[in-house]
């Protein structure tokens, strides 16, 4: 058995609209933080759910709850998360249950004293349409920010990292990952990367892979790009 990840960690849950989800996911993460980390607390930052989440995450014991008023996105719930953390790691799960916490063991037993750890999946059930999508992304992230690491999953990042950051991506979803990996590249700090597995959603339907989300993304590709630019890391 591999030996418990040595830093303090915090795992973050973002949610929104997640309770019939997050039971399983709650309970897995405190398995995982008992019995891969010697410090761990378990975050979730309810962002603005109306669904009965609030009332679930209430009486659930061992689990530090930041609640947003209205829907904010996902990108602004880690935010909000990962400048919240307490402990010299952070990391983060989605609470609609795609990512298993098994695999987000994973990152953990591939960090080897890196600033950043990413994660690209081995595969991912979506369509052609979306495989299409993520590769034309990815393409407008290079131009934009010369990134050239692929970032699809979660990631494992150095706390005092993000505070070096002048971190601007606040509203698409999955941004602010591409932000943090492309500046902390370009500063010069260590990168790792592992492959994990992505599972179907537990239930219900995707709330970031529609138009508006990815209008935005292209958004605040431009404005990353445009901060590098200014901050001379480009």
């Amino acid at each position: 058995m591999p030996l418990p990840f040595q830093p303090s960690l915090t795992l973050l849950i973002p949610a929104f609209n997640e309770r019939d989800n997050l039971p399983a996911v709650l309970q897995e993460a405190q398995a995982l933080a008992a019995r891969c980390c010697r410090d761990c607390e378990v975050l979730v930052v309810d962002d603005g759910s109306t669904d009965g989440t609030a009332a679930l995450l209430a009486g659930w014991t061992g689990v530090r709850v930041i609640t947003h008023e209205r829907n904010r996105g996902l990108t602004a719930a880690l935010r909000t998360g990962l400048f919240a953390s307490q402990r010299e790691f952070v990391t983060w799960v989605p609470a609609d249950g795609q990512i298993p916490l098994s695999e987000l063991a994973r990152i953990l037993d591939a960090w080897q004293g890196e600033d950043l750890v990413l994660s690209t999946y081995r595969r991912r059930p979506d369509g052609w349409t979306r495989i299409v999508m993520s590769r034309t992304l990815r393409l407008l992230v290079r131009a934009a920010t010369g990134l050239r690491d692929r970032l699809e999953g979660p990631y494992l990042v150095r706390r005092a990292l993000l505070d070096e950051l002048d971190l601007v991506a606040r509203t698409s979803a999955g941004s602010i990952g591409l932000e943090i990996a492309a500046k902390a590249r370009a500063l010069g700090k260590r990168l790792g990367s592992v492959e994990i597995e992505c599972m179907p959603r537990r239930s219900g339907r995707s709330k970031v892979a529609n138009l508006r989300n990815i209008l935005s993304y292209l958004g605040e590709i431009w404005r990353i790009g445009a901060s590098m630019r200014r901050a001379g890391l480009r």
